[in-house]
């Protein structure tokens, strides 16, 4: 009875395809896995898929469950970083198509591990100038809330809520916080503290100097302002030193009898003096004798 209700689910003509994107990975590879479910070569859209991936020991490496698309295609991917390390050897990829919850198709493919990879956590700008940039980052914690910082401070981001894929990568908008010409660090940082940055240039905004207009007209003059209350009286300066001494000056009246000129005058007014003396003192004696 229950051998009967399974084979008809299993007869239904779906098929269902299974691919890596690369043959062989190195140890911490993303692993990326793709497929198409159809039915009777009509894509099957909307019908679900498990993954499974087993590793060399027989342990569950991932496993999913994708719904397929308009096309009936499936994809997914996974790295280490989800959980367990990847051992190097062989690993088995199983994908199961299910409808109502019976199994309609499955594949299997294998890829192969080979030693260990870096995953080296870095992030892009794209401009790395400008007023916005966008960034995209690689290598984060897979599932973490990543922080965007502009110099020391967390800024505002689109999306506002900035998610880490299974892949470890994601992508964010930020503008510039300055219109001040230089260069300026923008970090990364996930809730684990894997961080990076890089550098975003702003550039000069400010234009060239317009010419210079031409002069304007005068304005009127200003009425005079009040006179200002007369300051108190300075304080007297000190004396001057003694200047050098003058020329002498000419004689004075007081002093005539001094000069040359002066005493001869007085000699010439003796002598008439003293010859009008003589001249009376001769009439007299004629006088006296006649």
């Amino acid at each position: 009875m229950a051998l009967a209700m399974v084979l008809p689910a299993m007869a239904a003509p779906y098929s269902l395809t299974v691919t890596t994107d690369q043959a062989s990975y190195a140890q911490g590879a993303t692993v990326a896995i793709t497929g198409i479910l159809t039915d009777a070569a009509t894509p099957a859209a909307d019908l679900l898929v498990g993954i499974k991936v087993t590793d060399p020991v027989g342990n569950d490496a991932y496993t999913t469950i994708v719904t397929t698309d308009a096309q009936g295609a499936y994809s997914t991917s996974f790295s280490s970083v989800l959980g367990t390390s990847q051992p190097a050897g062989t690993y088995t990829v199983q994908a199961t198509a299910s409808q109502n919850g019976n199994q309609v198709a499955t594949a299997t493919t294998t890829y192969t591990v080979t030693g260990t990879v870096t995953v080296v956590t870095k992030i892009t700008l794209s401009p790395n100038t400008g007023i916005a940039t966008t960034i995209v980052g690689e290598g984060f914690t897979a599932a973490d809330t990543i922080t965007i910082s502009w110099e020391t401070t967390a800024i505002p981001t689109v999306p506002q809520t900035v998610s880490v894929s299974s892949a470890g990568t994601f992508t964010a908008i930020v503008t510039a916080q300055t219109v001040t010409a230089g260069n300026y660090i923008i970090t990364a940082v996930d809730q684990h503290g894997l961080d990076a940055t890089a550098t975003f240039t702003v550039p000069n905004l400010q234009g060239p100097a317009g010419a210079k207009g031409d002069t304007g007209s005068s304005g009127s003059s200003g009425s005079n302002g009040a006179t200002g209350a007369q300051g108190p009286q300075g304080e007297q300066g000190a004396a001057g030193a003694t200047g050098p001494a003058g020329p002498s000056g000419a004689p004075g009246i007081e002093n005539a009898s001094d000069t040359p000129l002066t005493a001869l005058a007085l000699s010439v007014v003796a002598l008439i003096v003293g010859l009008v003396a003589a001249f009376i003192a001769f009439t007299l004696r004629r006088k006296i004798a006649s």
